[in-house]
């Protein structure tokens, strides 16, 4: 203790001699005609190496000020739309107060080219508490869908059934643009796959939410930003990307995007042909009461998905004050998966005494539309605005699974007449979400308040077959039907304050529900009407602009996904399924974190997550008929404890790195699987993403990430890692590109999870066809560059280019 403390006061010593220690540089930018530029944008870099230490901007006098920094040698650079970047002479920084002599910015051509910033900007970043993974120039992510995308974000890890999470845990609530997709599990990551990685152009990662912000995902949030024309005047795009793993893939896209005036109008539409292999091996040892069963399973899942991916959409400036939007999003794709398998049976560390062998197949569909309205009124100009937000969303997805199974001696003769069976499911999800958000200065400070509801309806209808004879019979024990209707009423306040250094924000938000799950098949009804407070409060303490302080905590939910509270069981072979569970209880969670900033570059993030009621996966098993079954089940507590590292590394004028790295502790205490669980591990993520700039034409990526060992639950995750390495080639006419990468070089990104908790024991083996060659054309066509209206040089810079 008395060490631990030795050390903190030894941190507190070292910011009270940083904070201490006000070097400053100033000086002032002017145009030609010696005005004054204002807004330009002031950068301190290492000399001779480049590397940038701050940054600042010229005020309406053209001055500048940078404080706090190491002693070494610099430079100072400016850039201002409109100029031609300037510096001013190598200096020492030695004493405490330095003027730079007035840096003269000469006056450019008229037009920006919009391709000139390509790769500019930072591929990781921290901004306003978020980590931010700016993916649209990205060589690695050309060409993927945005679940592959997804997976290389820093804290993000996908597990062999596609379920995603952050900082370690499930619970996630997806976004894309800020709303809410209101799927999870199989749902989202059929939308994911079926969503062009081309078209993204960020994803942010948040731990922390306000009151404004849905209460829904208790692990936090992962929000995709798609990309947005601010081009004048017609232009667009051109992709095509194919890859070679396993088996070969492609996919292509259209943008085509025109911008007059107050009016907007964007449009895209991609293919993605995705085809691959997964293997996988489980073995499992069922007890029995004379003996133990032996089950040694090899599949290899064969995937072919093709699908189509469109949007269309018109935004207009109405007027000064209001700019209203709409635009439709259509998805449509079929997968076909061909899994044979052979499953061999016997006593412990004997031969096999018989050998199950299954052809199995499923033929899937799947189709989303949806419709969003957005209406932005700015009410007057002390920051008054209104903004209402209308979305309607349908889902499908249909699907015809033929089984066929053969039990064989060891001598191969047949144990009994080969098996034949078949099931056909549909899901049907209709969303409908509408609301209102109110902003206005109040006192010193800001208030947001309002209001949203939400409508889902989710139907699910499942009819199972086996063939008896020549006719298909219908099995009543597995056939279902199940239906669930969600509503959510939520409103919210929140309010925002500076008081000298310190920031302060608080909030609360209620949601009424009413849910209703019916399985008229089995005669089964969960009914649900609950209301729940969510608060939430942030304090930062600005001690100085290199040192950055702040503590937030906030309540969240997890609700169940609706698959999940469907009785119904769904097969992957005769022995082996899913069953859901229509008791399973919506998961709480509390939210504590800390955050230090150094430097605007680097970052420390400490929290801890206290989950009540954690859903978490479970396991069953029939000791007569040698059966396995995975649901879902309200554990008693998840305490979460992480504390991630961002830190950003330049080395030289070529190299720059990105490190972040996260150490977890997860503890799982409570009832599961008919038994008392009382354990937790501790393990580390890393994601290490290098960029190399050559030159204006050429750059490459390097990015390498890994996961140690942990304990989820009843589960032993196995470590996992992979290295992928991408090449981005530019061409001279500044409208072509090429970008080439190879993923999981290693060949060592492998999903294996094993079980060994009380008579559960079992080893999964998987690896989904990660290794690939992929290279992409992009062609970008029309206006490419962004005019700019000179009036006069005090205003320009407010017309730069976004």
């Amino acid at each position: 203790m008395k060490r631990l403390l030795h050390i903190i006061g030894c941190l507190v010593l070292f910011m009270q001699l940083a904070m201490g220690q006000q070097q400053s540089i100033s000086g002032y930018v002017k145009n030609k005609e010696n005005g004054p530029i204002t807004n330009a944008s002031v950068f301190l870099v290492t000399e001779p190496s480049k590397g940038l230490i701050k940054s600042a901007v010229t005020d309406e006098n053209g001055q500048y000020k940078i404080v706090g920094f190491p002693k070494g040698n610099f430079r100072i650079e400016v850039t201002a739309v409109g100029y031609t970047k300037s510096e001013s002479a190598p200096f020492n920084a030695e004493t405490s107060s330095i003027v730079i002599p007035e840096i003269v910015m000469n006056a450019s051509t008229q037009e920006i080219a919009a391709v000139s910033v390509v790769g500019e900007l930072p591929q990781i970043k921290h901004s306003d508490g978020k980590l931010v993974m700016n993916v649209e120039n990205s060589s690695i992510s050309a060409g993927n869908n945005a679940l592959e995308v997804l997976k290389r974000a820093p804290g993000v890890d996908v597990d062999k059934d596609d379920n995603i999470s952050l900082m370690g845990q499930q619970g996630v609530n997806v976004t894309i643009d800020g709303r809410q997709t209101y799927m999870t599990g199989e749902q989202l990551a059929a939308f994911l796959k079926n969503t062009d990685g081309g078209q993204i152009k960020s994803i942010e990662l948040s731990t922390t939410r306000s009151a404004k912000d849905d209460a829904e995902g208790s692990a936090g949030v992962i929000n995709i930003v798609m990309k947005k024309n601010r081009l004048e005047g017609f232009n667009g795009s051109f992709v095509a990307s194919g890859a070679k793993g396993e088996m070969y893939k492609g996919n292509t896209s259209l943008s085509v995007n025109y911008k007059k005036n107050n009016s907007t109008f964007f449009s895209n539409y991609s293919f993605n042909n995705n085809n691959y292999v997964e293997d996988i091996r489980i073995t499992r040892l069922i007890p029995g009461n004379s003996a133990s069963t032996y089950f040694d399973q090899v599949s290899r899942f064969n995937n072919e998905e093709k699908g189509h991916n469109y949007k269309l959409g018109f935004e207009q400036k109405t007027s000064d004050r209001n700019t209203f939007m709409i635009q439709f999003n259509g998805a449509n794709s079929k997968e076909y998966q061909l899994t044979p398998g052979t499953t061999y049976m016997s006593l412990p560390n004997t031969s096999p005494d018989s050998i199950m062998v299954a052809d199995n197949n499923n033929d899937e569909k799947f189709y989303r539309y949806s419709i969003n309205m957005n209406n932005e009124f700015l009410i007057d100009s002390t920051g008054k605005k209104l903004t209402t937000d209308f979305d309607y969303s349908m889902f499908n997805t249909s699907s015809m699974l033929n089984y066929a199974y053969s039990t064989y001696f060891p001598d191969m003769s047949l144990v009994r007449d080969p098996e034949f069976e078949r099931s056909g499911f549909g899901v049907d999800i209709k969303i409908l979400a509408t609301k209102v958000d109110y902003t206005q200065s109040l006192g010193k400070g800001k208030m947001e308040t309002g209001a949203k509801y939400s409508n889902v309806r989710s139907d699910n209808d499942v009819l199972f077959q086996n063939l008896v004879g020549s006719n298909w019979e219908n099995n009543t024990a597995r056939s279902n039907t199940f239906n669930y209707t969600e509503q959510i009423l939520a409103g919210y306040v929140d309010y925002s304050t500076n008081i000298k250094k310190w920031g302060l924000k608080a909030g609360l938000r209620g949601e009424y529900t009413i849910s209703d799950g019916h399985s008229p098949t089995q005669n089964k009804r969960v009914k649900r009407d609950y209301f729940d407070m969510f608060p939430s409060a942030s304090i930062s303490y600005n001690a100085h602009e290199n040192h950055v302080l702040s503590i937030s905590y906030a309540r969240k939910v997890s609700r169940p996904n609706y698959r999940n509270l469907n009785p119904f069981e769904y097969y992957i072979d005769k022995r082996t399924f899913n069953k859901g569970n229509p008791y399973l209880n919506p998961q709480y969670n509390d939210a504590f974190s800390l955050n230090y900033s150094l430097f605007k570059r680097y970052n420390i993030a400490i929290g801890n997550d206290y989950t009540k009621g954690a859903m978490v996966e479970s396991m069953g098993q029939d000791t007569v008929l040698k059966t396995t079954w995975v649901t879902r089940e309200n554990l008693g507590t998840q305490n979460t404890t992480y504390m991630n590292l961002s830190i950003p590394v330049r080395v030289g004028k070529v190299w720059s790195m990105f490190n972040n790295i996260t150490g977890i502790y997860m503890h799982f205490k409570g009832p599961v699987a008919g038994y008392y669980i009382n354990q937790g591990s501790a393990f580390v993520q890393g994601n290490i993403n290098n960029n190399f700039r050559f030159n204006k034409q050429v750059s490459a990526e390097l990015s390498m990430r890994f996961n140690t060992p942990f304990i989820y639950n009843m589960y032993k995750i196995q470590a996992r890692w992979g290295t992928d390495i991408g090449l981005t080639y530019n061409l001279k006419d500044e409208r072509t590109t090429l970008k080439m990468a190879v993923t999981d070089i290693f060949h060592t990104n492998h999903n294996n999870v094993f079980t060994n908790f009380t008579e559960f024991n079992s080893k999964i083996y998987q690896y989904r066809d990660a290794q690939n060659f992929r290279l992409t054309l992009t062609y970008r066509f029309g206006n490419l560059k962004q005019s700019i209206r000179r009036v006069n040089d005090s205003s320009e810079e407010k017309e730069r280019a976004l």
